[in-house]
């Protein structure tokens, strides 16, 4: 599912004539945008000030002040519902993540998010709600199991087992399909990424390691079982573009046009030590998983 909704991104310096105001009208006069639409960026969590996301509106400024403000203009979010809440065990909390959510803080935007919203539905203290935060990452259009811990000390354990003691599945549908069955996929990846937000094989980038399996051909598609050995970004996306098929629905990787990124972690297992017990988890693709 691509976005192409406008990424706005402003920065500027506070002038002597703008200093003692008020944040909100402050931005407005910067620049040149409603008072409202400068609140709502605010509030969103767009708005930074000296380096720092800032959500106080009426914070006063100072001459040579730092102000950058991120929108995404006309973003619509998926709302997190209480049954995507499949286990929990505090501080942690398992959540099937729903295709176009986000599941950590963006650029331009803090509310909203997965932390944001499950830590209203569980009420959580502001201390508890300051540290919830996914133990690993998902994509915003990728669906599937994450989970996220509201202690730092917890995700610190989990984080420092996480290679040893913890095993994830993919489920995606690429096209075209491939000409294998069974795929080692070891090409490394670029650190950062280009201009567009993408990442790419290089010689010189850092190990990655893929495990692709064909579950069923449909015609020019195939449904494929992945598992990550390496835990880099977007780097199951990067594998298959670079074998030649591409993901359904990812834009960004050169795969075909569909209604949603057709890639689900559909799979967690958590073993000793970092949980005391083991822990085991499926959840089969939302009602959108059409190919």
């Amino acid at each position: 599912m691509s976005n192409t909704n406008a990424f706005i991104d402003l920065t500027g310096t506070v002038t002597g004539a703008l200093a003692g105001q008020r944040l909100d009208q402050g931005l407005a006069e910067l620049f040149r945008l409603s008072r409202r639409r400068s609140r709502r960026a605010i509030d969103e969590g767009g708005v930074y000030l000296n380096g720092k996301r800032c959500r106080t509106a009426g914070r006063k400024l100072c001459r040579n002040d730092k102000v950058r403000m991120a929108m995404l203009e006309g973003e619509r979010l998926i709302p997190f519902s209480a049954a995507q809440l499949i286990w929990q065990q505090p501080p942690l909390y398992l959540i099937n993540k729903k295709c176009g959510q986000y599941a950590q803080e963006a650029l331009h935007r803090s509310r909203g998010t997965l932390p944001d919203e499950l830590a209203r539905h569980l009420q959580l203290t502001s201390s508890a709600a300051t540290e919830l935060r996914p133990v690993h990452r998902l994509d915003h259009d990728t669906s599937g199991l994450i989970l996220f811990s509201a202690s730092a000390a917890v995700l610190q354990r989990l984080q420092a087992h996480w290679h040893e003691a913890i095993d994830k599945r993919y489920l995606a549908v690429v096209s075209p399909a491939p000409d294998w069955d069974d795929q080692r996929i070891r090409l490394a990846i670029d650190h950062k990424r280009d201009k567009h937000g993408r990442y790419h094989v290089s010689t010189n980038g850092r190990a990655c390691e893929s495990q692709a399996h064909v579950l069923e051909r449909r015609d020019h598609r195939a449904l494929l079982e992945l598992i990550p050995h390496t835990g880099r970004s977007h780097q199951l996306r990067v594998h298959l573009s670079a074998l030649g098929c591409p993901i359904l629905g990812d834009g960004r990787y050169g795969g075909k046009p569909h209604h949603r990124l057709m890639l689900h972690a559909d799979s967690l297992h958590v073993r000793p030590p970092a949980l005391p017990e083991i822990q085991q988890w499926n959840q089969p693709p939302e009602e959108n998983w059409q190919w």
